[in-house]
Protein backbone atom coordinates (compact mmCIF):
# COMPACT_ATOMS: atom_id res chain seq x y z
CA UNK A 1 0.00 0.00 0.00
CA UNK A 2 2.98 2.19 0.46
CA UNK A 3 3.97 1.63 -3.02
CA UNK A 4 0.99 2.54 -4.11
CA UNK A 5 0.89 6.12 -2.40
CA UNK A 6 4.35 6.91 -3.21
CA UNK A 7 3.75 6.21 -6.81
CA UNK A 8 0.48 7.78 -7.16
CA UNK A 9 2.09 10.93 -5.31
CA UNK A 10 4.81 11.13 -7.44
CA UNK A 11 2.35 10.73 -10.84
CA UNK A 12 -0.38 13.34 -9.32
CA UNK A 13 3.07 15.83 -8.68
CA UNK A 14 4.12 15.21 -11.96
CA UNK A 15 0.59 16.30 -13.63
CA UNK A 16 0.38 19.02 -11.96
CA UNK A 17 3.56 20.61 -12.51
CA UNK A 18 4.50 22.03 -16.05
CA UNK A 19 8.11 20.86 -17.37
CA UNK A 20 11.09 23.59 -16.04
CA UNK A 21 14.76 23.13 -18.01
CA UNK A 22 16.38 21.04 -15.75
CA UNK A 23 19.89 18.96 -16.03
CA UNK A 24 18.69 15.66 -17.70
CA UNK A 25 17.99 12.59 -15.39
CA UNK A 26 20.43 9.20 -16.07
CA UNK A 27 18.15 6.72 -16.93
CA UNK A 28 19.40 3.35 -16.21
CA UNK A 29 19.61 1.34 -19.64
CA UNK A 30 17.10 -1.49 -18.27
CA UNK A 31 14.07 1.32 -17.60
CA UNK A 32 15.01 3.21 -21.07
CA UNK A 33 14.81 -0.19 -23.12
CA UNK A 34 11.46 -1.30 -21.21
CA UNK A 35 9.93 2.22 -21.82
CA UNK A 36 11.17 2.17 -25.16
CA UNK A 37 9.73 -1.30 -25.17
CA UNK A 38 6.51 -0.10 -24.04
CA UNK A 39 5.89 3.41 -25.64
CA UNK A 40 7.40 3.19 -28.69
CA UNK A 41 5.80 6.00 -30.12
CA UNK A 42 6.41 8.27 -27.19
CA UNK A 43 7.39 11.36 -27.95
CA UNK A 44 8.72 14.79 -25.97
CA UNK A 45 10.04 12.59 -23.14
CA UNK A 46 10.99 13.70 -19.70
CA UNK A 47 12.67 11.68 -16.78
CA UNK A 48 12.57 12.41 -13.10
CA UNK A 49 14.02 10.22 -10.50
CA UNK A 50 12.40 10.11 -7.12
CA UNK A 51 14.01 7.57 -4.32
CA UNK A 52 13.46 3.84 -6.06
CA UNK A 53 11.50 5.22 -8.73
CA UNK A 54 11.85 6.69 -12.52
CA UNK A 55 9.06 8.86 -13.66
CA UNK A 56 8.56 9.60 -17.07
CA UNK A 57 6.36 12.20 -18.39
CA UNK A 58 5.57 12.38 -22.55
CA UNK A 59 2.93 12.74 -25.51
CA UNK A 60 1.57 9.22 -26.85
CA UNK A 61 -1.11 10.10 -29.26
CA UNK A 62 -1.18 13.61 -28.70
CA UNK A 63 -1.85 13.11 -25.14
CA UNK A 64 0.59 13.50 -21.96
CA UNK A 65 0.87 10.70 -19.86
CA UNK A 66 2.82 10.01 -17.11
CA UNK A 67 4.23 6.52 -16.54
CA UNK A 68 6.01 5.36 -13.43
CA UNK A 69 9.26 2.36 -13.55
CA UNK A 70 10.76 0.45 -10.55
CA UNK A 71 14.61 0.30 -11.19
CA UNK A 72 14.09 -2.96 -12.46
CA UNK A 73 12.84 -1.76 -15.25
CA UNK A 74 8.58 -3.02 -14.44
CA UNK A 75 5.73 -0.70 -15.52
CA UNK A 76 4.38 0.05 -12.06
CA UNK A 77 1.53 2.60 -13.04
CA UNK A 78 0.30 5.04 -15.83
CA UNK A 79 -1.57 8.58 -15.66
CA UNK A 80 -3.12 10.40 -17.66
CA UNK A 81 -5.33 13.57 -18.09
CA UNK A 82 -9.06 13.49 -19.64
CA UNK A 83 -12.40 14.82 -19.75
CA UNK A 84 -15.19 13.71 -17.64
CA UNK A 85 -16.70 12.64 -21.02
CA UNK A 86 -13.99 10.03 -21.15
CA UNK A 87 -14.91 7.91 -18.12
CA UNK A 88 -16.74 5.20 -17.90
CA UNK A 89 -20.30 6.04 -18.07
CA UNK A 90 -20.74 3.97 -15.28
CA UNK A 91 -19.44 6.66 -13.18
CA UNK A 92 -21.09 9.17 -14.82
CA UNK A 93 -24.11 7.41 -13.61
CA UNK A 94 -23.11 6.74 -10.12
CA UNK A 95 -21.98 10.60 -9.55
CA UNK A 96 -24.79 12.13 -10.95
CA UNK A 97 -27.18 9.91 -9.02
CA UNK A 98 -25.62 9.86 -5.73
CA UNK A 99 -24.23 13.29 -5.58
CA UNK A 100 -27.39 14.97 -7.51
CA UNK A 101 -27.04 19.12 -6.94
CA UNK A 102 -22.60 19.04 -7.55
CA UNK A 103 -21.30 20.33 -10.43
CA UNK A 104 -18.31 17.92 -12.28
CA UNK A 105 -15.16 19.50 -13.18
CA UNK A 106 -14.68 18.76 -16.69
CA UNK A 107 -10.70 16.86 -16.18
CA UNK A 108 -10.25 14.05 -14.15
CA UNK A 109 -7.12 11.99 -13.79
CA UNK A 110 -7.24 8.06 -15.27
CA UNK A 111 -4.30 6.11 -12.78
CA UNK A 112 -3.68 2.72 -13.67
CA UNK A 113 -1.69 0.67 -10.86
CA UNK A 114 -1.10 -2.89 -10.32
CA UNK A 115 -3.32 -3.32 -13.02
CA UNK A 116 -6.42 -1.59 -11.71
CA UNK A 117 -7.90 1.87 -13.41
CA UNK A 118 -9.23 4.82 -11.07
CA UNK A 119 -10.65 7.64 -11.91
CA UNK A 120 -10.08 11.00 -9.70
CA UNK A 121 -12.59 13.44 -10.01
CA UNK A 122 -13.72 16.80 -8.25
CA UNK A 123 -17.06 17.90 -7.75
CA UNK A 124 -18.63 20.92 -5.75
CA UNK A 125 -21.65 22.54 -4.92
CA UNK A 126 -22.09 25.58 -2.75
CA UNK A 127 -20.70 24.18 0.21
CA UNK A 128 -17.93 22.40 -0.35
CA UNK A 129 -15.68 20.54 -3.14
CA UNK A 130 -15.01 16.75 -3.38
CA UNK A 131 -12.35 14.72 -4.71
CA UNK A 132 -13.76 11.12 -5.39
CA UNK A 133 -11.53 8.21 -6.22
CA UNK A 134 -13.99 5.65 -8.65
CA UNK A 135 -13.21 2.30 -10.38
CA UNK A 136 -14.51 2.08 -13.33
CA UNK A 137 -17.49 -0.20 -12.25
CA UNK A 138 -19.36 2.56 -10.79
CA UNK A 139 -18.18 1.86 -6.64
CA UNK A 140 -16.37 5.36 -5.62
CA UNK A 141 -15.01 6.81 -2.18
CA UNK A 142 -14.41 10.15 -1.17
CA UNK A 143 -10.75 11.11 -1.21
CA UNK A 144 -10.57 14.49 -0.07
CA UNK A 145 -13.63 17.03 0.86
CA UNK A 146 -12.71 20.73 1.47
CA UNK A 147 -15.61 23.29 3.08
CA UNK A 148 -15.88 26.42 1.02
Amino acid sequence: MKKFKNVLTAIVMLLATSAFATEPVNVSPVVKAAFENDFSKARQVIWEKTSDFYFASFTLNEVKVDAAYSEKGELLGTARRITTAQMPLSISLAIAERYAGYTVDNSAVELTFEGVTRYYVKIENEMEALKLKCLSNGDMELDQRTKK
